[in-house]
């Protein structure tokens, strides 16, 4: 997806745009936005540590409470790329989910990388980004976007912005609460609930619940739901100046899981590896369909010439589970409130998930994290106000994984983690009663290691490898590589068990051990001995560690020119530390760093019943860390690059209280966000780009990427919504209609023609029937109602495999909710 170069002229007509009528903070949550008489109600968010009306915040937000997620179809947070035409997710095999902000973002394969855009679960920070698979939406009193680095306030792996997953809190003297029950198409059953307990004048308890079951999307049972999550809460206030808030949490995820369709394959010849050959397969029908096992079945797998073995159903599943532990404390001074929140999060993860060329991928993986947050936000009289504070978290992670591919074995066995640690704060200044400075900064010191044992399995029909080019050994099917009996490796992440397994077999010798590097198959069906042979040619025992440091910070300007009336401007840097890995060519990888210059402004007009919003933007994202599938060495890798670009755009919303009875709302975004520098490595003719080569150097082929669209990030997007409410004489009927439209993206840094999402558009359509004096009520919804499938994840396979995981098809249900 080549694009012109940005010019100062798109900039000039962009300001242009803005005016005086512009906001950056954002909505889409119709109903709750206009009051019974038809004025537009204010929405409170937290984005910046402290209570404030999102129209008073001087950043990027948009905010979404419960019934606009429900309203909307999620079922989790990796749904979310639904809301905004800002945000884009990509949801792989088992947890594994990357979020992209404006395009700024990073495909997390594994706990090695770190996400580029923060979440924040009750003002805890999710230091993996699998954490989102584990977080379901429900008993929510919001979810706040927050886009553009929050380098200040949030530190480090915000570098797109923030997602805060906020809860509702217990409430002192009330019991209250509620039960809600979900029926749909694909035998969906949802039950949600929640209960708030007084205990006394001074405490209060809450407790929540969800259980969502679904079968799959897909024919074959794949990308189905089946998870529940419990939340508890006790509040204690003993004093006006105290309160203590003790949380606790989990998540349990089951089920297959996401599963792609095999879309088609690539030619394997080089020269030609762009060609790509349908499958004819039709979507939703699954990764182990008849199908797609006929078109796996019949391609060749190198360097060992045999097929790739068919997938069953029975190999895919997940057993993942998220569990947290949090307080938090706050103590009311004169001069403002000091709040402590410490915090522990752990989780197990067992899950095997298909994909292009795997037999399936397995990962057993565990991780724990313990934070700390301690911060004073001022409430003072003079002109000056603002937040201090400190941060820390400490990360330990042990995973076993395999991405299995039959005949060659990529096993890791490694622990990894590290420490940070923050000081930041954050002011503002009144220079007038209309006209305002503010400013802030953080520094941030990371410390990260890795240590484990890296080995790669893989099977040569011939004989061993005579140099470096293991997919041409020198001989082959002129010594009986063609018959076909070449074993298949198990499916196991444990280097022992998986030599024990061949030793069990009788495929190689008695004793073998995992480290003796060369292990020759004793009888693959008929060959000859010592003609096929299994090799680790893996980096072995590796370790790594680093250590960075940075200064992030923001400075702004607010004007207030009208009494609803804001314009302001701002730049802000974002930061996300370098990494380790398991690699030998590059056992490190540098940090990235984006600076953003923001031009804005929020009003209301038309005595309160009109808010018109806007954001202008000009990012410039420098070594953004791009994690990308190649092949190296002869086998499938995935190396970390540094890529520079350029984002700019406009971003525009409205809400509209049209009459007592109807609100409209939209919002939309024009950007143009592409790379000026990007260089992408594979062995030589292995590699699939759809960017030019610029030629071999010491043995391995480069390519220039720049010039294309960064991922996840339309040219245009937007969003339009209407409310209807009809008032009986003693009922409401609330109609709601959600329209979303988004230009075609990328989803791959192969940057193929196959692997961009199609334009599309689709309708959302909600009933709910209310009694004026009872306490329950009953909805109807149609989501995605003309049955609008695009490709929201798309892989490749070193040998041409191409499989791709599809948006919802159309779903439709009712929606039962009593309140007590």
């Amino acid at each position: 997806m080549l694009k012109s170069p940005p010019t100062m002229s798109s900039l000039t007509i962009l300001s242009l745009l803005l005016g005086a009528s512009s906001a950056f903070a954002q909505t889409n949550d119709n109903r709750t936005q206009a009051s019974s008489k038809g004025v537009l109600e204010e929405v409170i968010v937290t984005a910046q540590h402290r209570e404030q009306s999102m129209q008073d915040a001087a950043v990027a937000i948009q905010a979404y409470d419960q019934e606009a997620l429900m309203q909307s179809g999620m079922e989790s947070a990796q749904d979310l790329g639904k809301l905004s035409p800002s945000l884009g997710i990509s949801a792989g095999g088992g947890p594994l989910t990357s979020f992209f902000i404006r395009g700024v973002g990073a495909l997390t394969v594994n706990p090695l990388t770190d996400s580029a855009v923060a979440q924040n679960v009750d003002g805890i920070y999710l230091g993996r980004s699998s954490g989102a698979a584990g977080q379901a939406l429900y008993d929510l009193e919001r979810v706040e976007l927050m886009k553009g680095p929050q380098g200040t306030l949030y530190g480090r792996n915000a570098t797109g912005g923030v997602v805060n997953y906020i809860p509702q809190k217990p409430v002192l003297g009330e019991n209250s609460g509620y039960l809600q029950g979900e029926f749909g198409n694909y035998s969906k059953v949802g039950v949600q609930g929640a209960a708030n307990i007084s205990l006394a004048e001074t405490a209060a308890i809450r407790l929540s619940g969800n259980k969502l079951e679904r079968d799959g999307y897909s024919d074959d049972g794949s990308n189905d739901q089946d998870s529940y999550s419990v939340r508890a809460q006790l509040l204690v206030e003993p004093n006006e100046n105290l309160s203590v808030r003790f949380a606790a949490d989990y998540s349990e995820i089951n089920g297959m899981g996401n599963g792609g369709d095999l879309v088609g394959t690539y030619n394997n010849t080089p020269g030609s590896l762009a060609e790509f050959i349908p499958s004819g397969l039709p979507i939703g029908s699954g990764p182990t369909a008849a199908g797609a096992n006929a078109i796996r079945t019949g391609v060749l797998h190198t360097p060992s010439f045999a097929f790739f073995k068919p997938i069953d159903t029975s190999e895919l599943y997940q057993d993942i589970s998220f569990t947290g532990y949090m307080a938090e404390i706050n103590y009311q001074t004169d001069a403002g409130t000091l709040t402590f929140i410490p915090a522990y999060r752990e989780s197990e993860q067992d899950y095997q998930f298909s994909g292009p060329g795997f037999a399936p991928a397995k990962t057993l993986e565990e991780n724990n994290q313990t934070s700390f947050e301690l911060r004073f936000a001022t409430d003072l009289d003079g002109p000056l106000n603002g937040i201090i504070g400190a941060f820390y978290i400490d990360e330990e992670i042990s995973t076993s994984g395999v991405f299995a591919q039959n005949y060659t074995s990529p096993i890791q066995n490694y622990d990894n983690g590290g420490d940070s640690w923050a000081i930041f704060g954050q002011g503002t200044f009144d220079v007038t009663d209309t006209f305002r400075l503010n400013a802030g900064v953080r520094y941030t010191e990371d410390s990260k290691y890795a240590r484990g044992i890296s080995d790669t399995f893989v099977t040569f029909c011939g004989g061993a490898p005579a140099g470096p080019n293991f997919l041409t050994p020198p001989r082959s099917f002129a010594n009986g590589c063609a018959s076909g009996a070449i074993p298949a490796h198990a499916i196991t992440s444990d280097r022992d068990e998986f030599i024990a397994d061949l030793v069990a077999r009788g495929e190689i010798a008695p004793g073998s051990t995992a480290d003796d590097g060369v292990f020759p198959l004793l009888a693959p069906g008929g060959i000859s001995p010592n003609l096929a042979v299994i090799v680790n040619v893996g980096d072995g025992f590796l370790e790594s560690e680093l250590d960075y440091s940075e200064v992030t910070y923001r400075v702004g300007v607010e004007w207030d020119w009208g009494p609803s009336n804001l314009l302001y401007a701002g730049f802000e840097t974002g930061y996300r530390a370098g990494g380790v890995d398991l690699s030998v060519v590059s056992p490190t990888y540098d940090p990235e760093y984006i600076d953003a210059f923001t031009i804005g402004s929020k009003n209301r007009f038309l005595e309160n019943t009109l808010q018109v919003n806007a954001e202008l933007f000009y990012w410039k994202y420098d070594g953004q860390q791009v994690t990308y599938f190649t092949t190296l060495e002869g086998a499938s890798a995935f190396p970390i690059a540094n890529a520079d670009a350029t984002i700019q755009g406009i971003d525009v919303d409205f809400i509209w209280a049209a009459t007592d009875n109807t609100t409209i709302s939209g919002n939309f975004q024009f950007s143009d966000a592409e790379y000026n520098k990007l260089q992408l490595i594979s062995d030589p003719g292995r590699g699939r780009f759809g960017c030019a080569s610029s030629g071999v150097n010491a043995g391995l082929e480069s390519f220039d990427c720049s010039g294309n669209s960064l991922l996840y990030n339309p040219d245009f997007g937007a969003d339009l919504s209407v409310n209807h409410v009809i008032d009986f004489e003693n009922s409401d009927l609330s109609l709601t209609a959600n329209a979303s439209y988004r230009d075609e993206r990328q989803t791959n840094f192969l940057f193929l023609k196959e692997t961009v999402s199609d334009a599309y558009t689709t309708f959302n359509l909600d009933a709910t029937l209310s009694l004026d004096d009872a306490r329950w009520e009953i909805s109807a919804f149609v989501r995605n109602l003309t049955d609008e499938r695009v490709s929201a994840n798309t892989n490749v396979s070193n040998r041409g495999l191409s499989y791709a995981i599809y948006s919802p098809p159309k779903t439709y249900g009712v929606r039962l909710r009593a309140n007590f």
